[in-house]
């Protein structure tokens, strides 16, 4: 719509893939509520002078007291007004930053760094583009993955404060950083590339607010989206051996030598079972809550399917899909999706914060 100021007018115009239509008469048209940020509840879907985010802003305010006092902060009416961001728009600057940098081209990179500074953290600026990742994906956490970072690195601080890590870090700097963060950029990637799917549910899953069952999602695009979950899986799972290492420093073994197995081994097993060596770590454990090895065959063998309304996805369970048909809500999904995706983003920022105590060389400088 263009808008006349001056004369106080307007002009709507079609974009891509749309059209105008005549005016139907007034209550006779179908109304269809759609929500980029918020699931909707089913009975509202089609309703008119419906107001379901007030009820459900509400019940956020609420779960994010659970965390602990919110921020306040004092409005200025007179402090320069800067243009919103969302998450995906700013991933796209930084995806670009950081492959420049990877790609031997830091000058461009910087460049990139200072604008993005300048827009989005005016008040604290950036110092390089490992420093941006980590505070982006740390505003990315929300209330409760930010309590489960908080957690887990204090849990490596106690490691390294009573034992050696010496060895396990100079393993991890010479065989491991690299690879990871290429696989860390990649999910980030496809990850943002569905984020109008994902964003209807990333705010209530980063304050740890369960879907009831009668939220919906407006907008679906399962095919988008269907094997997210298992390549998210994979990324997760193929990335908790610096957890598992850990432990077995705590557990006063060498980084290497777990209670029955090599590191070797280790790494060998199937991805569902690279969780039980640190399952007795309740810190650890806990960062990894969301690990359904059965959506994750579903998802990453093409074994879902989803009804004609977008709303239900069935799937077997066991190996090869042919246990009992499991049901989920396409809203749940994605939800649980998200929950996993922030797990890896914990584990980014607590890699990063390693790499910076430990005087690793930082994946993107």
């Amino acid at each position: 719509m263009n808008v006349d100021y001056e004369n106080l007018g307007t002009e709507v115009f079609a974009i891509e893939n749309c059209s105008i239509v005549p005016s139907p008469a007034p209550g006779t048209g179908p109304v269809v509520n759609v929500d980029a940020n918020f699931a909707i509840p089913e009975n509202m879907a089609d309703q008119d002078f419906t107001f379901h985010r007030l009820n459900q802003m509400q019940e956020m305010v609420e779960a994010a007291k659970a965390f602990g006092p919110l921020p306040t902060a004092k409005f200025d009416p007179n402090a320069p007004r800067r243009p919103y961001s969302d998450f995906s728009s700013e991933w796209k600057q930084l995806k670009k930053a950081a492959s420049l940098m990877a790609n031997g081209h830091s000058k461009l990179a910087l460049r990139r760094m200072k604008e993005a500074s300048e827009e989005h953290y005016s008040n604290q600026p950036l110092d390089s583009v490992s420093d941006w990742f980590i505070r982006f994906t740390m505003k990315l956490l929300g209330r409760k993955y930010q309590s489960r970072f908080k957690a887990v690195l204090k849990e490596f601080s106690e490691i390294r404060e009573n034992h050696d890590v010496g060895p396990l870090f100079e393993h991890y700097e010479a065989n491991m950083v690299e690879d990871r963060f290429v696989r860390y950029r990649e999910i980030f990637t496809d990850f943002f590339s569905r984020y109008e799917q994902f964003s209807q549910v990333i705010f209530r899953a980063a304050l740890d607010l369960k879907l009831s069952d009668d939220l919906v999602a407006s907008s679906v695009q399962f095919d988008a989206v269907k094997s997210f979950y298992g390549d998210a899986f994979e990324v997760f799972a193929g990335n908790v051996d610096l957890l598992a290492m850990m432990n077995n420093v705590k557990s006063g073994r060498d980084y290497d030598q777990f209670k029955e197995l090599t590191l070797d081994k280790y790494l060998k097993l199937d991805n569902s079972s690279k969780f039980n060596p640190f399952a007795d770590n309740a810190v650890f454990a806990e960062l990894c809550e969301e690990r359904d090895n059965q959506l994750r065959n579903a998802s990453h063998h093409k074994g879902f399917r989803i009804d004609g309304e977008g709303r239900k996805i069935t799937y077997r369970a066991g190996k090869g899909g042919t246990g009992e048909t499991q049901e989920i809500s396409y809203a749940e999904y994605l939800f649980r999706s998200v929950n996993l995706f922030l797990q890896i983003c914990v584990l980014v920022c607590i890699e990063l914060a390693v790499c910076s105590g430990s005087g690793i060389k930082l994946p993107f400088d």
